[in-house]
C-alpha cells in the first residue's frame, strides 16, 4: 500500500541517517513486534535486515547466525511481510559486494529514491 511505501521510506532515511529513534519508530509502524521490544535489538535488526554488515556489526559472525542471535535474545512475534522480499533484495546485494570486495550501505544507496517519494508525498 502507499502508507507501507512510505514507512518504508522513512526507515530507510532513518538508517542512512544512523537516526535510531527514527529507525525504532519506523519499525513500529511497520507493525514489526517482538516479545520485549528492545530498542537496541530492533535497531541493530534493522541496521542488518535493510542496511548494511559487517564483521563489527555482526560481531564477526555469519549473517545468519547472528540474525538468530538477535531472535533468541528478543523473539520476534510479528515481522511485516511485506517488507520481507526488500530485506532479501538488501542481503543478496550486499552478498554480491562482499564478494567483490565492496561493502556498501543500502540505504544510503536507496536514499535518494526514498527522499523523492516523501517530497512527493509532501512528507519532506
Amino acid at each position: 500500500s502507499k502508507e507501507e511505501r512510505l514507512v518504508f521510506c522513512r526507515l530507510i532515511l532513518a538508517l542512512a541517517d544512523d537516526d535510531k529513534d527514527g529507525v525504532v519508530k519506523a519499525l513500529k509502524e511497520a507493525g514489526y513486534k517482538s516479545q520485549k521490544m528492545d530498542e537496541d535489538i530492533m535497531y541493530t535488526y534493522a541496521r542488518v535486515a535493510y542496511d548494511e554488515d559487517n564483521e563489527t556489526l555482526t560481531q564477526g559472525k555469519h549473517i545468519q547466525l547472528f540474525m538468530e542471535e538477535l531472535h533468541d535474545r528478543d523473539p520476534v512475534e510479528h515481522l511485516p511481510q511485506q517488507y520481507i522480499l526488500a530485506s532479501r533484495v538488501s542481503i543478496l546485494l550486499r552478498g554480491l559486494g562482499h564478494a567483490v570486495h565492496q561493502s556498501r550501505s543500502v540505504a544510503k544507496a536507496w536514499r535518494p529514491i526514498a527522499e523523492k517519494v516523501l517530497r512527493e508525498e509532501g512528507e519532506l
